[in-house]
């Protein structure tokens, strides 16, 4: 298909966002993009920097990539804006689906198509597939790989717990959406966990088709390549611990808060989503058998009630 042709219906678009810093982790993530059979596909990518060298670097992609469609943003605010920049390129993607991808990251070849085809066919508002977590050193080599995000069946307690969904293995149909999460869903307060907070109120709504196929790479680097901006404003070491310490801290409480706000109206859902009380040593067996019983019966409703809130 002509992509100059292509409709919001026809079209997915992978909005990727950066700090700079990662000239070559950038270029093998567009390849990656590049390489995805399903067309028409585009990327936006979200530059937040000053106006320099890596964002005259970041304007020349369009021309490195003649075979992709790519528009470039740049975010001139500063601080960490990470959870902005991916409201941007979510209101300027053109796209009835959606993807995201970090500029270190990559795609398998299938990735677009795998996760469209499993919307359509379930008829849901999003699906995942399976990431590798490779660790590489600053030469880009592997020097190992683990497979530790992989889950055989999505479970809304297990996201509830702890996020085991990068952002870049999951593909959204926005036209399925529960209305709240139509436009900048990012909670733009957040400088860690934007995209868990995301999850938990995507996942609260919609159940998402599940993939077995690994079709996503997750790398960590064992240098030093941290671009955060909150971090590397030229703070010592300890400085720079505590202020991330501090970020964790904060983002963890409003996280919390916005959990409790989810569950709050749903009265099934304080004994499911809360940690139980553990089981006094002074209950009679018939008492544990009736809390057990509750139980059962609880779980049996949530599952029932996760597949069509």
């Amino acid at each position: 298909m002509d992509e100059r042709r292509a409709t919001p219906a026809d079209l997915v678009s992978i909005v990727m966002r950066t700090v700079g810093g990662r000239p070559r982790e950038i270029r093998r993530a567009l390849e990656s993009v590049m390489a995805n059979i399903w067309r028409p596909l585009e990327v936006v990518i979200v530059y937040q920097g000053p106006d320099d060298g890596q964002w005259a670097d970041m304007q020349t992609l369009p021309g490195a990539f003649p075979a992709l469609s790519i528009s470039v943003i740049r975010n001139a605010g500063l601080g960490d804006r990470r959870a902005e920049n991916l409201n941007i390129g979510w209101e300027a993607a053109r796209g009835r689906y959606l993807g995201f991808l970090d500029d270190d990251d990559t795609l398998e070849p299938r990735h677009v198509e795998l996760l469209r085809k499993a919307i359509e066919e379930s008829g849901r508002a999003w699906a995942y597939g399976q990431v590798v977590l490779r660790k590489e050193d600053e030469s880009l080599q592997v020097v190992s790989e683990t497979r530790p995000f992989r889950r055989h069946a999505f479970s809304l307690k297990a996201l509830w717990e702890e996020n085991f969904l990068p952002i870049h293995s999951f593909l959204i149909d926005r036209t399925r959406l529960h209305e709240i999460l139509r436009s900048r869903p990012f909670c733009e307060e957040l400088d860690r966990s934007e995209d868990w907070d995301f999850l938990l109120r995507l996942a609260f709504r919609h159940e998402p088709a599940v993939l077995e196929d690994f079709t996503a790479t997750y790398y960590i680097s064992t240098g030093a390549r941290n671009t955060n901006l909150s971090l590397t404003s030229g703070a010592a070491d300890e400085v720079r611990k505590r202020l991330n310490l501090q970020a964790w801290e904060r983002c963890e409480l409003l996280v919390e808060q916005r959990k409790a706000a989810l569950i709050a109206p749903l009265w099934w859902a304080q004994g499911y989503f809360v940690t139980e009380t553990p089981q006094s040593q002074d209950d009679t067996p018939k008492q544990a058998t009736r809390r057990t019983f509750r139980q059962r019966a609880l779980r049996k409703l949530i599952r029932i009630l996760e597949r069509w809130l």
